[in-house]
């Protein structure tokens, strides 16, 4: 296992453990995070406090990593959360969702920079908008009663 692998293994406890402390102590302090939306959050201060609110947002919050892997600087991870929105959720775009009691299921993929012992960079990436009709049960994706509309079979 390198040294990056081993400083994403870390961060990921701590982030499972709730431990801002050594959450913060592995973020570089021009640390950049990026997930859709687009959303950018620079710096230690920005990234751990997003983390914070959401793991205080979302109670009971499981992983099941399915693909861990390293190359050089860079740290890839497969995984699916499943959690139950307990309380108020602000993303990192300002909008604050309140709790809905409902359980969410997402697949995720995230993407890792690791420099020097610290995460320089956190890229994220998953279905926002099936993430947003769990929480609202707005529809996911516009209706499409085309017939010229592409089947998920097609290719």
């Amino acid at each position: 296992m390198g040294e990056a692998l081993d400083t994403v293994r870390r961060m990921l406890t701590a982030f499972d453990e709730a431990d801002d402390v050594t959450l913060r102590s592995l973020l570089a302090a021009d640390v950049v995070m990026e997930a859709p939306g687009p959303v950018r959050l620079s710096g230690r201060d920005a990234v751990a406090d997003y983390s914070a609110r959401f793991l205080s947002a979302f109670a009971d919050l499981t992983v099941q990593t399915h693909v861990l892997a390293e190359q050089g600087e860079m740290v890839v991870e497969e995984y699916t959360l499943v959690a139950t929105h307990a309380a108020t959720f602000t993303t990192p775009a300002g909008e604050a969702l309140p709790p809905t009691g409902r359980r969410v299921s997402v697949r995720i993929a995230e993407v890792y920079r690791v420099q020097d012992g610290h995460i320089t960079e956190n890229r994220f990436y998953f279905d926002a908008a099936h993430l947003y009709h769990q929480l609202t049960s707005a529809p996911a994706h516009p209706a499409v009663s085309s017939p010229s509309a592409r089947s998920s079979t097609a290719r």
